[in-house]
């Protein structure tokens, strides 16, 4: 019986190098490294700033990183998210550090 030498690869999604200006809720997951059914509740409660364009949801990065830098205590979060560290956005949020205001123009 022949042995099957083909692997598959990781489905996980990863942040592209360079983050598009325009994100959909697919990227934006991505650059927050969270659920992507946690952006559609963000977007639908309006605490996450974003726009339904016919059947598909969509934010922009400047509006997401300025939802971070209002959403934690000052703008360390921001300025790590903006060099590539990802990792301070999930530490924040496993510390309760980062804190979600509505958006009061939805």
């Amino acid at each position: 019986m022949p042995t099957d030498t083909r692997t598959r690869k990781p489905t996980k999604e990863s942040v592209p190098a360079r983050v598009p200006e325009i994100l959909d809720v697919r990227m934006a997951a991505a650059f927050l490294t969270v659920s992507r059914d946690t952006i559609y509740h963000l977007f639908q409660s309006g605490q996450l700033p974003g726009r339904k364009v016919g059947r598909k949801w969509v934010t922009t990065k400047a509006a997401v990183v300025r939802w971070i830098e209002h959403s934690s205590t000052n703008g360390s979060l921001a300025r790590a998210l903006e060099r590539g560290d990802r990792h301070a956005l999930v530490k924040a949020i496993n510390n309760g550090k980062v804190r979600v205001r509505s958006n009061p123009r939805s």
